[in-house]
């Protein structure tokens, strides 16, 4: 909201005929406002002015303004430009008609015609702090925030107690983040009209852009107790309230700002942006609708639905959120860069990293483009390019735990443990309560072979997330390393407990049922593994052994084709079958199973021995 000043109305025409005078004093006093007359009337008196003869140029250049300011009273913008432009052809140096055409053409957003009216103005009347403050508020509409400055200050100069004029210049300083100032220049508005809502509002936003939420509050609250009616204050305390953390109150103060002014768009995608922190998702997609419904341009609104719809995984109305924003606006950086994250988590690596050089290109300053485009080179299996957009990240952000767990996740692919160690480490170090860290370090721990330190991490890991399966598998896999079965078990069992769906649980847990000797239950949790995942190759060769261990040899070798035709590079189900096919008397295609897991692996001890076995029969 930015003010003008009112149209000057003047007081009384030049010196004319007394007969004439005498004839027309009433009408000059209704045309020059002085009667504080309705619009209609004040045209009226004018328009009789000039179809009488008593008036020379100057005094009908005079008449002709002030019908235009009584048109532009009424509304009637086009017949005051008409009046305008006719007293500015009966006297060129009339600085008043110049003022007030400038007024309609910055109200028509016309700014280029306004400031050279006003320049006239201002040339013509130099003394006059009207014309600079329209100017100031053309220049600021145009975005040359110096020069609206300038022309504030001109006008202040010239009448110091204009509180429209500091309010003006603070609303622009505000704009150019210079907080101090802009609060300097909304006290002496208040000084000035201490019942004018709108700087109240005014200065509780800068109270809340400097973080002060008590002040800007107070500042809101005095808004809203001068004009009750006012939707916008509403609105930002209900901002200022939820920067504080008070949701409730912000939601009750959006809903107030709302039934208000039921098109307020902030209002309606704010509060959208509050039920989404809360999880409350109908109701979020519902506000966010709304805007769209109102403004089916509004850009922000539609990437902010794609938001809510991909937490709530529905990631095709998200995309086709996303694209509707992209759509609307082809530079907006924030709404490729939530495509690109729905993209990767759909397994659509290439159109992801496509959105994401996009996002980086628009607005390079963020480190999140970066980061989220390592994690997409990453799950492409490029791990240089994820490095070096984490290495990226990490750059813009040195503080960015979660691009250090990426890099880490990066280097531990590469087989670079101590990097990987390293870097988890610096995560961990960031933020002491990011469990997966810990979890990702005890992974890298136990690949280089120090069991402890592994188990002591995935105790931290655990701690700090206790509804993690797989860290309690993880940790029953190091458990399992040690020799300590019992805690393996324990661990499995509970992983299994946590996510009943976890088919390499139980797999793990038949291992240790398998060499417990307990067959059947190790039987069981193999079925169950497949069940869950029918591609899991591991399972079938695993039950194979147990099929070995317990004389099923026919049916081990079954489960070991089948572990074979879902992966045939695992070098363990080609030697599992040629242990079997040796104990069923099929010694040809036991070596020929042998001498496959040795081509795949030269040092698979149990096919090396079985090809010697062999070998030495033949």
């Amino acid at each position: 909201m930015r003010f003008t000043v009112a149209a000057v109305v003047l007081p009384a025409l030049l010196a004319v005929s007394p007969v004439a005078s005498a004839q027309n004093k009433d009408t000059e006093k209704t045309c020059t406002g002085q009667l504080a007359a309705e619009p209609d009337a004040r045209i009226e008196a004018c328009s009789a002015l000039l179809r009488s003869s008593a008036y020379g140029p100057k005094n009908r250049a005079i008449i002709f303004n002030n019908r235009g300011l009584a048109a532009r009273a009424k509304g009637d913008a086009a017949a005051a430009l008409g009046d305008y432009d006719e007293a500015i052809k009966l006297d060129a140096n009339y600085a008043r008609a110049y003022a007030s055409r400038g007024g309609i053409f910055y109200e028509r957003r016309d700014y280029d015609r306004a400031i050279a009216d006003l320049d006239q103005a201002v040339r013509l009347d130099p003394k006059n702090s009207g014309p600079f403050i329209t100017r100031g508020n053309a220049w600021e509409a145009k975005g040359d925030h110096e020069r609206a400055i300038a022309d504030y200050g001109q006008a202040l100069r010239l009448n110091p107690n204009s509180s429209v004029t500091y309010f003006n210049r603070g609303l622009v300083l505000r704009t150019t983040g210079d907080l101090d100032r802009a609060l300097a220049d909304f006290d002496q508005t208040i000084r000035l009209d201490p019942r004018l809502a709108a700087a109240y509002n005014s200065r509780g936003l800068v109270w809340n852009d400097k973080g002060n939420r008590e002040r800007a509050i107070a500042d809101f609250d005095e808004a809203i107790r001068l004009d009750p009616n006012s939707a916008g204050s509403y609105s930002n305390r209900g901002n200022a309230l939820w920067a504080k953390g008070e949701r409730e109150r912000a939601l009750a103060d959006f809903g107030e700002a709302i039934r208000l002014d039921d098109k307020m768009l902030g209002a309606h995608n704010n509060r959208g942006l509050l039920y989404y922190e809360l999880k409350r998702y109908d109701e979020a997609i519902a506000d966010f609708s709304e805007v769209v419904r109102i403004d089916p341009a509004y850009a922000r609104a539609y990437n902010n639905r794609g938001n809510v719809y991909d937490d709530q995984n529905e990631p095709d109305r998200a995309l086709a959120d996303y694209d509707a924003a992209i759509r609307i606006d082809p530079n907006y950086a924030l709404a490729y860069l939530n495509r690109g994250m729905t993209l990767r988590r759909k397994g659509e690596f290439e159109r992801a990293i496509a959105d994401l050089d996009q996002a980086v290109r628009l607005d390079p300053a963020p480190a999140r483009g970066y980061y989220e485009r390592g994690l997409a080179w990453y799950q492409k299996g490029d791990y240089e390019r994820a490095i070096a957009d984490d290495s990226e990240a990490l750059r813009r952000d040195p503080n960015f735990a979660s691009a250090y767990n990426n890099r880490g996740n990066a280097y531990d692919a590469q087989g670079d443990r101590d990097r990987a160690i390293a870097d988890y480490g610096e995560a961990i170090r960031l933020n002491p309560n990011y469990a997966l860290a810990y979890y990702n370090r005890g992974i890298a721990w136990r690949r280089k072979g120090d069991v402890d330190r592994a188990i002591a991490d995935y105790d931290q890991a655990i701690r700090l997330d206790p509804g993690n399966a797989t860290a309690f598998n993880n940790r029953g896999n190091a458990f399992d390393d040690k020799g300590d079965r019992d805690r393996a078990f324990a661990d499995y069992s509970e992983a299994i407990r946590i996510d009943p769906k976890l088919a390499v649980a139980y797999n793990n847990r038949a291992n240790v049922w398998r060499m417990k000797s307990e067959f059947d239950q190790a039987f069981a949790d193999y079925a169950k593994a497949i069940e869950i995942n029918p591609g899991y190759a591991a399972a079938y060769n695993n039950r194979a052994l147990t099929r070995y261990l317990t004389g099923q040899y026919a049916a081990g070798v079954a489960d070991a084709s089948k572990a074979l035709e879902i992966d045939p590079k695992l070098a363990a189900a080609w030697s599992r079958r040629g242990l079997l096919y040796e104990r069923l008397g099929e010694r040809e295609k036991a070596l020929a199973d042998f001498k496959q897991a040795t081509a795949l692996e030269p040092a698979y001890g149990e096919a090396v021995e079985g090809i010697k076995r062999l070998g030495a029969s033949q």
